[in-house]
């Protein structure tokens, strides 16, 4: 059995729902209250700021993604295992995980853009998985910057089409043909 709501975890929901929506700047600690059915004071029981809250939640939620992701390598041997695990494991994070996967991308693309890039896990995942392939030469001396910001550019923007409905192809043969497409960037 579930266990129940608390304040917080409804605190919570209430933040994340409107963050995603309205974003950051935009959502007030009214706003926040109101829709958790709590006081305003209560947001300060457990956060200090509505900013510290937008990056805690920041946080946690890269670190679901992170341990998403690595329980799709965890049977993984080959560099290009791990570079298709990783792709399809974005791609399902993104659909089994909507809200977090939203609020990920919204939070990196606006307002937290700064504190992203110190803690993005899953970028940095990648880059071992490119440096591993470059190492074991499969994969072609390209900076890993670059190459990580192709793959990702190009499974972010996948997701996006599929997403907004402008690809209406099957999920499966979508998320196939990234990860071919992905591959051949990066191999030699």
């Amino acid at each position: 059995m579930a266990r129940p709501l608390t304040k917080k975890d409804e605190l919570i929901d209430a933040a994340l729902s409107l963050f995603m929506r309205k974003g950051i700047k935009a959502t007030t600690t009214r706003d926040i209250a109101l829709r958790a059915g709590i006081s305003e004071g209560t947001i300060y029981r457990h956060f200090e700021s509505k900013e510290e809250l937008a990056e805690k939640l920041f946080e946690e939620n890269l670190d679901y993604f992170w341990k998403f992701l690595k329980g799709y390598l965890k049977n993984t041997k080959t560099p290009e295992e791990m570079l298709q695990a990783y792709v399809k494991g974005f791609f399902e994070f993104s659909r089994r995980e909507q809200r977090r996967y939203g609020f990920l991308i919204a939070a990196h693309q606006t307002e937290l853009k700064k504190l992203s890039r110190e803690k993005m896990k899953p970028k940095q995942m990648l880059s071992k998985i490119l440096r591993l392939g470059q190492t074991q030469g499969r994969f072609r001396k390209i900076d890993v910057h670059l190459a990580g910001a192709m793959v990702m550019g190009t499974v972010m923007q996948t997701i996006f089409y599929l997403k907004s409905g402008r690809i209406a192809v099957n999920y499966d043969d979508v998320v196939d043909e990234v990860v071919t497409t992905c591959l051949r960037m990066v191999k030699k």
